[in-house]
């Protein structure tokens, strides 16, 4: 035995013998070393080293080994040290192995603990290293696959009014589409390429920003004529859409005298460009009064509760070091905070998304994904933008009552030049052609005899606004907000502190007028109208009943007009949800199902039909996606989709794709 304990003092592992009671009969020096107390009883004596959080797990496997008389390996982190572990072996020692040691029959098993602290932490950090990257292709897959569908769907519309357009003019005698629709084509593909071209840019902007790599060019500027400038822009849109729009100053902006800034206002104007884009698509959607009201607010000291009506996200440290307006080239005027107040009467925005879109920012999520309807890329770079400004973004909202979205940038104070001459914009030549065009096709389809043209002055009214006053009480909105901010945990320091669907001012759901005789599925079960066949291509022939599930405004009703002029009887739907409710009324020859959709998407709705078909006959489903990852190919497939068409595509091969599966489903039947 003396032996034994002389070899056994001199190992580097902790090493104790034990009987079939636990009890010690030789323990070397190491595991003394690792001990707590010095009792016979082994488990009690290294088991208080264990950290509370391991003890239950490690005394569980332990006490079973013993019994079973099992070998057991486990790891535990010490009490007081989390980040320090051990590991512990228990083997049953073989009667031969007793002899060899003349330890007596009385003993049964051999217990080492070692330390594995540097293992432990080199595996923790494989493992940490593991998930990062996995996490990383996980956001550069949902990333392209927003890009993919963002740039697609505009491409759909693009080619499918381009089709009308070469149509009409391959028509050399004048009974193509009428000059009317021709200039709601150009305008629809004006509007395409606009939101391409927000795209585009949000793409550059966040890869700059997410690289660290974009840097603000200050220069001598009037904020209030610059942004009258960026504004100017959507007066076509606004015209067309008949929105009531206004641009006023606060009180508070000519009390801080707040004129000649130095800024990055092109910066600060994408962030303004992304708001009105926004508040105009939503307003537009909505019944009664729409109105738009952007406005200008201003202070010395960094908003900590104002503007009273926004509620912002919560600054954390990493962002309030991105503040670049201390470098040298912003001079040493004094520090002011310009506020700026998007406020719509639209649609407002639920309380699903509003939490969605708070729990996204409180946890510093980089998800570029549909919040709801939309991308998302462009509040991502609205925010970024204004924490390099020094400043933040919120929002406010209630569903049915409209939203409010405002932000605050940091400017210092620059005397006037000796020219006096006024702030230009730099970058917004395609804007500029886009709302040419929208005019022009205003004037084709008589929008501007109908409509006044929105005023939009460089020197604005300067009143009192309640969405940028400090001191200005609370609305119900902002209360509202306010609540969902505070049960994620995600208000930000304003004391009173809507994304809408989404922040990016997208052409996907732009407000096009129904098609006569047009009506959404009726969700709660009352009668549902369908568009009727133009020109059937056989009377003889039986009219072919399609479902159009389609939640893109511009796609949807140009898809139905092509379809109708192949002679279809078309319904429509705007997400899985009324798709479901539509069949439940009608039978179809073939369902086109969207992929990307709020609500429910194409993928719960397909399974949902192919559930529902113990009671019913096989509907072909076409799956229609701007997605063209394989997996995402795969997922609809596997959902039960009969066959899939990518956008964009041409209307000869839907059509192609359509007759196919019909012909396919009725063979079967």
């Amino acid at each position: 035995m003396a032996g034994a304990q002389e070899l056994a003092d001199i190992l580097p592992i902790g090493i104790a013998i034990l009987n079939h009671r636990d009890e010690s009969i030789l323990v070397n020096r190491r595991f003394r070393e690792l001990m707590a107390c010095h009792n016979a009883k082994s488990f009690q004596c290294w088991s208080q080293s264990i950290h509370p959080e391991d003890y239950d797990r490690v005394a569980t496997a332990y006490f079973e080994a013993l019994k079973s008389k099992h070998a057991l390996r486990i790891e535990y982190r010490i009490r007081n040290q989390k980040s320090l572990w051990r590991g512990l072996m228990l083997a049953p020692l073989e009667n031969t192995d007793l002899q060899r040691l003349n330890l007596g029959d009385d003993v049964g098993f051999i217990c080492t603990i070692a330390d594995i602290t540097l293992e432990k932490t080199a595996e923790l950090q494989q493992m940490e290293i593991a998930h990062e990257a996995q996490e990383r292709k996980q956001q550069q897959e949902r990333f392209i696959d927003m890009i993919s569908h963002e740039v697609r769907n505009p491409l759909s519309a693009i080619l499918h009014c381009t089709e009308d357009i070469f149509q009409t003019v391959k028509d050399k005698e004048g009974s193509g589409i009428p000059l009317a629709d021709i200039a709601q084509a150009a305008r629809t593909i004006s509007l395409c390429i606009a939101h391409q071209k927000r795209i585009v840019d949000d793409v550059l902007t966040f890869s700059k920003l997410d690289a660290s790599m974009l840097t603000l060019s200050p220069r001598r500027a009037e904020p209030k004529r610059h942004l009258a400038k960026s504004l100017s822009i959507f007066r076509p849109e606004l015209r067309k859409q008949d929105i009531e729009f206004e641009y006023k100053l606060d009180n508070s902006y000519a009390e801080n005298g707040i004129e000649w800034v130095m800024a990055d206002l092109d910066r600060v104007s994408q962030v303004l460009i992304n708001l009105v884009s926004n508040a105009i698509k939503f307003t537009s959607k909505a019944n009664g009064k729409r109105g738009i009201r952007v406005s200008m607010g201003a202070s010395t000291d960094r908003p900590p509760s104002y503007p009273p009506n926004v509620v912002f996200f919560d600054s954390s440290e990493a962002a309030m070091r991105l503040d670049a307006t201390n470098k040298p080239e912003w001079g040493n005027g004094q520090v002011a905070y310009v506020m700026v107040a998007v406020k719509d009467t639209g649609i407002g925005i639920s309380d699903e998304a509003q939490k969605r879109l708070f729990e996204r920012f409180h946890q510093a999520t980089p998800r570029t994904e549909s919040t709801y309807g939309g991308s998302g890329l462009g509040l991502t770079v609205s925010r970024k933008l204004c924490h390099l400004h020094g400043g933040e973004i919120g929002v406010s909202s209630k569903e049915g009552q409209g939203s409010t979205f405002g932000f605050f940038f940091k400017v210092r104070r620059e005397v006037p030049p000796f020219n006096d001459g006024q702030s230009t914009s730099h970058g917004l030549e395609i804007d500029e052609l886009c709302s040419g065009i929208q005019a022009l096709s205003n004037e084709a389809t008589g929008v501007t005899q109908r409509t006044r043209s929105p005023e939009i002055s460089d020197s604005p009214v300067v009143t009192r606004i309640e969405e940028v006053a400090p001191g200005a009480p609370s609305d119900e909105r902002v209360k509202h907000t306010s609540d969902i901010a505070r049960r994620t945990g995600s208000a930000g320091t304003a004391a009173n502190n809507h994304t809408h669907q989404s922040l990016h001012g997208d052409c996907d759901k732009e407000s096009v007028p129904a098609s006569p005789g047009v009506t959404k599925p009726n969700l709660g079960g009352g009668q549902i109208k369908h568009t009727k066949p133009i020109s059937p291509r056989s009377d003889r022939e039986r009219i072919r009943r399609i479902l159009v599930v389609e939640d893109n405004d511009i796609n949807r009703q140009i898809l139905i007009r092509k379809l109708q002029s192949l002679g279809f009887h078309v319904t429509e739907a705007i997400n899985g949800r009324e798709a479901l409710d539509a069949l439940q009324h009608e039978d179809f020859d073939c369902v086109l199902m969207d992929q990307e959709m709020p609500v429910m998407d194409g993928i719960s709705a397909t399974k949902a039909i192919r559930d529902s078909e113990k009671h019913m006959a096989h509907v072909p489903v076409l799956g229609v996606t701007a997605n063209a990852r394989a997996a995402q190919q795969t997922e609809m497939l596997d959902a039960g989709m009969d066959d899939i068409i990518h956008k964009p595509y041409r209307t000869n091969d839907l059509f192609e794709k359509i007759n196919q599966l019909i012909v396919i489903t009725e063979r079967v039947k």
